[in-house]
């Protein structure tokens, strides 16, 4: 039975994560405290009393950085729920399915932590007897992630293992010891499965595979086959974790951490850079070939496409200086053969163009205009010798932030009375880089970043907290997405990574690029980065890069046109030009 929001439960539920074999894991936010937990709910039907508390002794003997700690016992008409650390980065499967490509040395930095964990959980007494990726959850970092290890449910305890056999559940067959299918359990058969972990991340693939009886004679007979192309010192890891006799293996975890730290020692800078696991699809740059150029008579600093209604064709606005420019577009996107439709000029430079309900916006340094078809600009809303600047739009209502005093927000509705007198409010929040955006039409993200740690809050749009969570990464860029609840950034200490954010449950994709996008949108084929130098990257839904220009001329602004279309505008050579970019032309190895 799924657990349920209830008054009277001390966590509200953000969604589930994950089913496992004895009830539901879910994403949880202790109502008083605001703290992030994963709240583990146990199906009393299947999972008797007597195991339920030896897995809840063995969580409470253990406490440790990468271990996925208890913090408290929760009981509700649904069954038990152990409250526990929650990690947002999902499971180290979540790694290897996607195919993201990790350096050595990030492998073996990942191999040090488990131990690490295993090393302590040995030490109390406890053979884990499931590790596998699947239970090895990750925290995101500011250059990777952070191991931690779950999912004590089948441990056993070194006194009992001493000459006993035991014939309960056993495991996964693909990650287990030879001995294992036995039934005899030791500190060494956790190694042995760390060992198929390290292969699996270093190859992309599992050494052995097949039906339970076919993994137990390939474990207990076939050798290891490990690629050539793997360092001498990183196979003899490897060829000694994964010895078929106990005797052969690593004597414990701190033996084989200490292994592994001796290796990255030894290892040149280079091969600690090399990435695995090897990617079976590449994308190859493509040549860009301009599609349809239009010259305009000043550099433009700002994009926005006006989708006036659903049953007329859209308009691209182009700002540039103190001028706004209507270009009219086909309903697939082109610019019509009379593109030019309509030109407004206001006092001072236009800092943003916006869609709304309300029409067209442009926004100034002190401010908002609607631009109606056919009429000379109307003020919509004055802030005074207020500067700010957009920091989100959503269907009738615009954000607008302080840049002197960052807190500060201005609520402005697009379909009120002109001119608006614009609602203001403040956000409690620690000083930092502040951001935010539209997660819908009631809700506001107000991001934060103090140093290395972002803070994610989450408002109505009138300001009244609801939320708050907090990753350890520093967020540089957000965008917002068309999946509800979701957003895009540009994150990790180099700006290299797109982070494609989940808030409800919280989870994180993290796609490595090689470039420091500015501009972050998402289209049809899935989202897309763009640098200041005129590189483009498209990943896949499930974060994986499927695509790379890096010839575009250097954007001086962007819009994104969904499901097909990216308008850039450059000046390139002093020569201000409007690119119309279908990413159909592209010559990418994507079907349509």
């Amino acid at each position: 039975m799924p657990l349920e929001n209830t008054r009277h439960s001390n966590y509200r539920l953000l969604g589930l994560v994950g089913q496992g074999q004895f009830g539901q894991v879910y994403c949880a936010l202790h109502r008083k405290t605001g703290q992030l937990v994963a709240l583990k709910n146990l199906n009393r039907n299947r999972l008797p009393t007597r195991r339920f508390l030896r897995e809840l002794r063995f969580l409470l003997s253990l406490e440790h950085p990468h271990i996925a700690n208890c913090h408290a016992l929760e009981q509700s008409a649904t069954g038990r729920q152990l409250v526990l650390d929650y990690c947002e980065g999902g499971t180290l499967r979540s790694i290897l399915d996607q195919e993201i490509q990790l350096t050595l040395e990030e492998i073996l930095t990942l191999m040090t932590e488990i131990l690490a964990a295993l090393e302590h959980a040995h030490g109390n007494g406890i053979v884990h007897c499931d590790i596998k990726p699947e239970n090895i959850l990750l925290s995101l970092t500011p250059d990777g992630w952070q191991a931690k290890v779950s999912d004590f449910g089948i441990a056993r305890l070194s006194q009992e293992l001493k000459g006993v056999a035991y014939s309960g559940a056993t495991g996964s067959p693909a990650y287990m010891a030879p001995e294992r299918f036995y039934h005899q359990y030791a500190e060494a058969s956790d190694l042995y499965a760390v060992g198929i972990v390290l292969y699996e991340l270093l190859t992309g693939d599992r050494p052995f595979s097949g039906s339970h009886n076919q993994l137990m004679v390939a474990h207990l007979n076939h050798p290891i086959k490990l690629p050539e192309s793997l360092p001498q010192d990183v196979q003899y890891l490897l060829q000694k974790a994964l010895e078929k006799l106990m005797a052969r293996r690593f004597r414990n975890a701190l033996e084989m951490k200490t292994a592994i730290a001796s290796l990255q020692q030894t290892l040149t800078v280079s091969e600690l850079q090399q990435c695995f696991p090897k990617p079976v699809f590449y994308a190859s740059p493509s040549v860009f070939n301009p599609q349809e150029v239009i010259p305009l008579a000043d550099v433009c600093l700002a994009l926005q496409v006006v989708q006036k209604s659903s049953t007329t064709a859209p308009v691209l606005l182009t700002a540039n200086g103190c001028d706004v420019f209507g270009w009219a577009l086909t309903e697939t996107g082109e610019l019509a053969r009379s593109p030019l439709s309509q030109q407004w000029s206001l006092e001072t430079p236009v800092q943003q163009v916006l869609d709304s309900a309300g029409g067209a916006i442009a926004v100034t340094d002190t401010h908002l205009y609607r631009l109606p078809q056919g009429q000379p600009p109307q003020p919509l809303a004055n802030l005074k010798d207020a500067v700010h600047v957009v920091a989100g739009y959503y269907y009738r209502w615009i954000i607008l932030q302080a840049t002197v005093i960052p807190e500060k927000f201005w609520l402005v509705d697009t379909l009120g009375s002109v001119p608006n007198p614009p609602r203001s409010f403040t956000v409690e929040t620690p000083r930092g880089n502040l951001q935010s955006l539209f997660l819908d039409d009631r809700h506001l993200l107000v991001v934060n970043v103090v140093g290395s740690t972002t803070y994610l809050q989450m408002l109505t749009r009138w300001g009244k907290p609801l939320a708050k969570l907090q990753l350890k990464i520093p967020l540089h860029q957000i965008a917002p997405s068309q999946t509800p609840y979701q957003f895009l950034a540009q994150g990790g200490s180099y700006r290299k990574d797109l982070l494609i954010i989940h808030l409800k449950p919280l989870r994180v994709i993290r796609c490595r690029l090689d470039i420091m996008a500015a501009w972050l949108g998402e289209l049809v084929i899935g989202y897309v980065g763009i640098s200041t130098a005129g590189q483009l990257r498209i990943a896949n839904f499930q974060g994986q890069i499927i695509g790379q220009v890096d010839d575009l001329p250097p954007p001086t602004a962007i819009t994104f046109h969904p499901p097909y279309h990216i308008w850039l505008a450059t000046n390139q050579d002093k020569s201000p030009r409007l690119h119309c970019i279908d990413i159909r032309k592209l010559d990418l190895d994507i079907v349509f």
